[in-house]
């Protein structure tokens, strides 16, 4: 049995560290500045400072793994989350697989591949969704190629 691993884009995580780092260290260097501001103004700088900070936290535990993100093999894909339990979707419960890539005014944001399941018409569940699809912008694959696999598998199983 054949296993294909794909890991995390350092590349991406070292610009979302860098960037994050930024912010929290200018937030912490001007947060007695604050004092003097509008209540408003201090609540959505603290909302973004710890939005900045999950960032950070996420961005460094991508940057350390070493363990693949997902994994494709004869017969299912493992799919690894960080803050969450590794998901599994076996070849022979998928009936195809689609693009999708979110834009904001022309700009790529995320870019997912959905799975489509051979009796997803039966499930209603909302939080079913987390388990259909794979995030590509965070891998070191384009999507396109990861497809081309996804579809070849698909075909043999």
């Amino acid at each position: 049995m054949k296993e294909i691993h794909f890991y995390a884009n350092k590349t991406s995580n070292l610009l979302l560290f860098i960037i994050s780092t930024l912010f929290c260290f200018a937030f912490i260097y001007f947060y007695d500045d604050l004092q003097n501001e509008i209540s408003l103004k201090v609540i959505v700088l603290h909302l973004t400072f710890m939005l900045f900070l999950f960032i950070f936290v996420v961005s460094f535990l991508l940057l350390i793994r070493r363990k693949p993100l997902l994994t494709i093999t004869d017969v299912q894909i493992i799919s690894y989350n960080i803050l969450r339990k590794n998901n599994t979707v076996n070849f022979k419960d998928i009936s195809k697989f689609y693009i999708s890539k979110n834009t904001f005014r022309g700009i790529k944001t995320t870019e997912y591949i959905y799975i489509v399941l051979n009796n997803s018409k039966e499930k209603k569940s909302l939080f079913l969704l987390d388990q259909q699809n794979i995030q590509v912008d965070i891998l070191n694959v384009k999507a396109t190629d990861l497809l081309k696999i996804l579809n070849d598998r698909l075909k043999y199983a």
